[in-house]
Order: C-alpha cells, then sequence, then structure tokens
C-alpha cells in the first residue's frame, strides 16, 4: 500500500514537472498594416466636421510706402523755415502788406520801390517771395507727380533733392523776370512807369505765395486731392499774370501803335518764357 502511493507521488510530480515546462502558447500579429478606422471608432475624428472652424487670418503683401514732401525732413524744414521767417517779417512790414492792392491794381505808383519802402518793406518782400518759390516748387513737384507717372519713382527716391531744385528755379525765374521788366522799363520807359510796374509785379507774385499756400498744405495733408490742387494752383498762377499784364497795360497804353508792342510783349516775356522753364524744369528733374 504505501509503495502504491508513493507511485503516484512520483506519476503526480513529473506530470506537473512535464506540465511546467510546457512550450509558450504564440498568438499570431493583428494589425500588422496599422488599426482599422471603422465609424465610430474615434469620437474626436469620426465628428471633426461638426465642430468649430477657426479662420486663420491671412496677411497682405507689403506694400511700398510713397514718400512725399510731407514725410521729408528737408523739406519740412525748408516749409518751417519758410514760415518762420514769413512771421517774423510780418509786424515790421506791416505797411506794405496794407498797401498790396495799390501795388496790384493801381497804376499810379509811388517812388522807387527801396527808396520809399524801409528795410523792414524789403524784407517781408523778400519773404513773401521767398514763400512763394516755395510754395510754388511744391505745387510743381506734385504736378510733375500728375502729369508726368514717368517720374513718379524718380521723385520718390529723393524727395528734398527734387523740391529744392523746384524751388531754386523758381526763384530764378522770378528773379530773371524781374530783371527783364527792369531791362524792358528802361529801354521803353522811364524809371517812374518802370518801378509802378515792377512794384505790381513783386505784388503779384507775393499775393500769390499767400494764396497757394493753403493749397499746398491740403495737397500735403491730403495726397488725393493732388488733381483738384493742382489745377487750383495753376488757375492762381493765371489769375496772377493776367492781375498783373492788365496792369501793365494800363501803365503803358498810349495810343493805338501801343497795342502791338504789348501783344508782342505777350508773346515773348509772359507765354513763351514760362513754358520753356517749365520744359526745362522737368527735362532738370528726369536727369536726377
Amino acid at each position: 500500500m504505501p509503495t502504491e502511493n508513493v507511485q503516484n507521488i512520483t506519476d503526480s510530480t513529473s506530470t506537473l514537472a512535464a506540465d511546467s515546462v510546457a512550450a509558450p502558447v504564440l498568438h499570431k500579429a493583428q494589425y500588422i498594416n496599422g488599426f482599422p478606422a471603422p465609424e465610430g471608432n474615434d469620437t474626436a475624428t469620426a465628428h471633426i466636421d461638426q465642430m468649430p472652424m477657426i479662420e486663420v487670418p491671412k496677411g497682405s503683401n507689403a506694400r511700398t510706402h510713397n514718400t512725399s514732401p510731407l514725410h521729408d525732413t528737408g523739406s519740412m524744414i525748408m516749409f518751417l523755415l519758410s514760415c518762420l521767417f514769413l512771421l517774423t517779417s510780418y509786424r515790421l512790414g506791416r505797411s506794405y502788406i496794407a498797401n498790396l492792392g495799390h501795388y496790384l491794381f493801381s497804376p499810379k505808383g509811388k517812388d522807387d520801390l527801396f527808396a520809399e519802402h524801409t528795410s523792414s518793406d524789403a524784407r517781408i518782400i523778400i519773404a513773401m517771395i521767398a514763400n512763394t518759390c516755395l510754395m510754388g516748387g511744391i505745387m510743381l513737384y506734385y504736378g510733375l507727380l500728375w502729369y508726368n507717372p514717368s517720374l513718379t519713382i524718380a521723385l520718390q527716391n529723393s524727395v528734398f533733392l527734387h523740391v529744392l531744385v523746384l524751388t531754386l528755379a523758381m526763384a530764378i525765374f522770378v528773379t530773371l523776370q524781374l530783371l527783364l521788366y527792369r531791362l524792358l522799363g528802361y529801354t521803353f520807359a522811364n524809371d517812374s512807369l518802370t518801378d509802378m510796374w515792377v512794384q505790381g509785379f513783386l505784388a503779384s507774385q507775393a499775393v500769390l505765395g499767400l494764396l497757394l499756400f493753403p493749397v499746398a498744405v491740403i495737397t500735403l495733408v491730403f495726397p488725393s486731392t493732388i488733381k483738384l490742387m493742382v489745377t487750383i494752383a495753376i488757375i492762381l498762377y493765371i489769375l496772377g499774370r493776367i492781375v498783373f499784364i492788365c496792369k501793365g497795360f494800363r501803365i503803358f497804353f498810349n495810343n493805338l501803335s501801343s497795342s502791338i508792342y504789348f501783344i508782342l510783349y505777350l508773346c515773348a516775356v509772359e507765354i513763351v518764357p514760362p513754358l520753356l522753364a517749365l520744359a526745362g524744369t522737368v527735362y532738370v528733374c528726369s536727369i536726377l
């Protein structure tokens, strides 16, 4: 009996030992090509089309900033210096400003411009003519931008240089006109008539600068009005020339023969030179 028990125990132990060293169970690999995506397997993916969309802001292409005299330091310094010179000269030259209407319209002038006027009056005259030249230079700058778009890049790349050149061109043109009127008066009239004529010219240029000042400021601040403002500037210039021409006609017209000389004067002095000066200015700006 004990022998059988020992045998059974031995068999049981052998069986357990055999079971403990049995071969491991191998499982077949699944999802070799990735997990399947059946409908409803991933709720986030399944309902992503129903989620609120966020609009991604899109930027615009960079735009080149168009420079102008308003954004140019040199041009604004010239503008402010002109205003300062004009304001500081006003108090000392109030008598000349009070008589501008007389110098502009009356054919009965006074004595020589600098013989009667004081140095303070001469200072206000110079300040007002300088203001006219600068305002004219600024309006010429915008006029070239409007009438000759091919110069736009050159004008905007060197604003101060072009404004300075145009202002100097205005100053040279006014000076040459003054000398020409002096020469014509010396040749065809006496000193008294010549002085009245020159006084009318300087007064017309001074008033032109005052009228161009608000036009130039509006053009600087609101460049979109360039066409309208340049047109107004041209009209003001023409009106100023008409007033001056009428005064010259009243001074020098004596008889029918005088009208012939007056017509020649209009063609030779008042029409051709401004056109030549404008053409020369455009050419100079095109080569800068």
